[in-house]
């Protein structure tokens, strides 16, 4: 990471748990090289929320949240934030967001404000129910891989104890056997889970990196970064746990028949 720091360096952008592969970045690590060498630090913390982590407290120069995400949650606003350490830079943020009309609509506000309400009861239930929901995908037949950050395999597993609180997030990630037929299988065979590329409702969502997000990438880059086309990400939500793990287990054996 550090070989990649140019003279002309400003800035660092990263992310507390990367999308969709969920790594947790050394923040604590970014951060006091980034100060070493005079360079700010921001820190997209959307996966975690203010809940699960607090860059700014760390020592990060900005945070980024999307509030369309988890804390609003019901995936009906469009609204983020930027917040700054120093007063002088984030008076910048907003003579820019003024001047160039990044304002969120009353409405959106209205939308976000009215989730915050149950954002911490969300939080707590999405992340629980996301905890079992990752050992249950490591049991099943036909799951190659599962990436959920506190889990014990996890490559990141104590960072994200000390820099998540213990706590894993409402995202999991998992990688079937197989290839497209498999995956198009499991979609199909997912009755009531929603397919979407967003994230951070109250209701589960599924997402498939290789013909969404990442799409653009070639298949080379892709698999470079660990996305394969038995690759999903699902966005927990506030179902009931013992009914989205029946869901994803005839999912995974309608994928496994293929």
């Amino acid at each position: 990471f550090e070989a990649s720091i140019r003279p002309e360096t400003k800035l660092i952008l990263i992310e507390t748990v990367s999308n969709p592969t969920l790594r947790v970045a050394d923040v604590d690590g970014i951060i006091a090289l980034a100060k070493s060498r005079g360079i700010l630090v921001a820190v997209d913390n959307t996966f975690p929320t203010p809940r699960g982590c607090q860059p700014l407290a760390r020592g990060a120069d900005i945070v980024i949240h999307s509030v369309t995400k988890l804390m609003a949650g019901h995936s009906d606003a469009t609204l983020g934030y930027v917040a700054a350490q120093d007063p002088a830079l984030a008076e910048r943020f907003l003579t820019l967001a003024v001047s160039m009309g990044f304002t969120a609509s009353p409405f959106d506000c209205w939308l976000a404000e009215r989730g915050l309400y149950s954002f911490d009861l969300r939080y707590d239930r999405c992340t629980t129910t996301a905890a079992r929901l990752s050992d249950a995908l490591a049991g099943m037949p036909g799951v190659v891989r599962v990436l959920y950050p506190t889990r014990s395999d996890h490559p990141d597993h104590n960072r994200s104890i000390s820099l998540l609180g213990g706590e894993g997030g409402h995202m999991v990630s998992f990688e079937l056997a197989g290839g497209r037929a498999q995956a198009n299988a499991f979609v199909r065979a997912a009755e009531g889970l929603n397919f979407a590329p967003t994230l951070g409702d109250i209701a589960t969502t599924i997402s498939h990196p290789e013909t969404s997000s990442h799409r653009a990438l070639t298949p080379e880059a892709r698999s470079a970064i660990g996305i394969s086309p038995g690759f999903f990400r699902i966005s927990v939500g506030c179902e009931a746990p013992d009914a989205l793990i029946e869901t994803l287990e005839k999912a995974v054996r309608a994928a496994s028949q293929v």
